[in-house]
């Protein structure tokens, strides 16, 4: 029942994809009062400023972001540090920042990338324990660990 929202500017190339989402297989009409309106199954948008990114991430069952390359993947730190389950890629330097706090997947898989989302839709428990972790994962990459860990470096060489 909950949508799916996309956040991200549209990908090159992306047209015959994207049309997917205005099928009308994903479009369902309510009733609202006197009112019927369609509600949509997926949604995106190309753009969302910070508070309503941050209200986004913190209202959803879990973020979805199977990266094909990150130099270090800050929207996940972000997600686990909002208490959000995260699913992501098994590739790049995806692993070393989540540990193991999230769904990690092969972000080629498409059907593996869907399984991932029912399970956790589904699954209150599994939700609970990915925000549990992600948030202690998270923790190791403040700003006070951080500077323990520059300070240890620097300390080596004096």
């Amino acid at each position: 029942e909950a949508p799916l929202v996309i956040v991200g500017a549209q990908a090159w190339k992306s047209e015959e994809e994207l049309k997917l989402l205005y099928d009308d297989n994903i479009r369902s009409l309510i009733q609202v009062g006197p009112e019927t309106r369609v509600k949509r199954k997926v949604i995106q948008l190309s753009y969302a400023p910070f508070p309503l990114l941050v209200s986004l991430i913190k209202g959803a069952k879990a973020t979805v972001f199977p990266s094909l390359y990150e130099g270090f993947g800050l929207p996940l730190l972000e997600s686990m540090l909002l208490g959000t389950p995260v699913i992501t890629s098994n590739v790049s330097s995806i692993p070393e920042v989540v540990g193991n706090a999230t769904c990690l997947l092969n972000p080629y898989e498409s059907r593996e990338i869907a399984n991932a989302i029912r399970i956790i839709d589904q699954d209150d428990d599994l939700r609970f324990d990915y925000a549990r972790r992600g948030l202690v994962q998270a923790k190791k990459f403040s700003q006070g660990c951080y500077q323990g860990r520059l300070e240890s470096v620097y300390r080596k060489f004096i």
